[in-house]
């Protein structure tokens, strides 16, 4: 009991220290009511679908759909001038949508597998009638990447978009190990800061830290990450997964 107690302590004292030293924290993110699957702050077209879209704050700008006779669902921005352009989600019907508080930059989280994914954010911008896209994710992917649980097989993070800094200069996203009985601490989870454009890593959060800070950010998915695979490492072990690796270096 003594041990488990000075072991919640430690975590929780590592915690503060986080907190106090976080850009992340310190930043004033744009969290307004959302129903997204990983984002609070975004929406899901699957739940606001069609012509009347997810508008920007300004209300100037929408992101809408249109179902094709066989069923796809294609997703458009729609300017203040009336001007569509497509939106590449892979064709994955329920993509979030998450607005900046300037109404110039919004990102979509999307899936190239289905629910559980891999999943992808992109951000765009629009300026002087145009839209850009932008990838702020290689940084990202790259250091998650190296501290990624042992799997089965090989695999890529899920990385969706969270909520964007007040000025829209900065996107918080979230690296996720893919949910499903491949890799060690299925579901685990950690925030990063991306400058945009350019996806410069500004800071990075852990997900017990980002629970604690920024729990009014995160969606479902997220909140429900289990601790435990981090408190007590070692606990969200596939035990076949080891004895397989055992076997194989024997």
């Amino acid at each position: 009991m003594m041990r488990r107690t000075l072991l919640l302590i430690l975590v929780w004292t590592v915690c503060l220290q986080v907190h106090a030293g976080s850009t992340v924290d310190a930043k004033t993110w744009f969290t307004p009511p959302g129903n997204g699957r990983f984002s609070a702050a975004a929406h899901s077209v699957c739940k606001e679908p069609g012509a009347a879209g997810i508008w920007s704050p300004d209300h100037l700008r929408k992101i809408t759909t249109r179902s094709s006779p066989e069923g796809d669902t294609a997703v458009f921005a729609v300017d203040e001038n009336g001007h569509e352009f497509p939106i590449d989600t892979d064709a994955w019907p329920c993509p979030e949508i998450g607005w900046s508080p300037t109404s110039a930059s919004f990102f979509v989280t999307y899936s190239d597998g289905g629910a559980v994914g891999t999943y992808h954010v992109s951000a765009y911008r629009f300026s002087e009638g145009n839209l850009t896209r932008m990838d702020p994710t290689p940084a990202v992917r790259q250091d998650f990447q190296k501290r990624y649980p042992k799997c089965f097989a090989q695999e890529e993070p899920n990385i969706a978009g969270i909520a964007w800094s007040a000025d829209a200069t900065t996107l918080l996203v979230a690296a996720e190990v893919l949910p499903h009985a491949n890799c060690d601490d299925m579901g685990t989870f950690a925030l990063y800061a991306v400058a945009v454009p350019g996806g410069r890593i500004i800071d990075r959060i852990s997900q017990v830290a980002a629970k604690a800070s920024l729990h009014e950010a995160l969606g479902p998915e997220l909140r429900g990450a289990d601790d435990r695979c981090l408190l007590k490492p070692g606990s969200c072990r596939i035990p076949t997964l080891h004895r397989a690796n055992k076997d194989k270096s024997s």
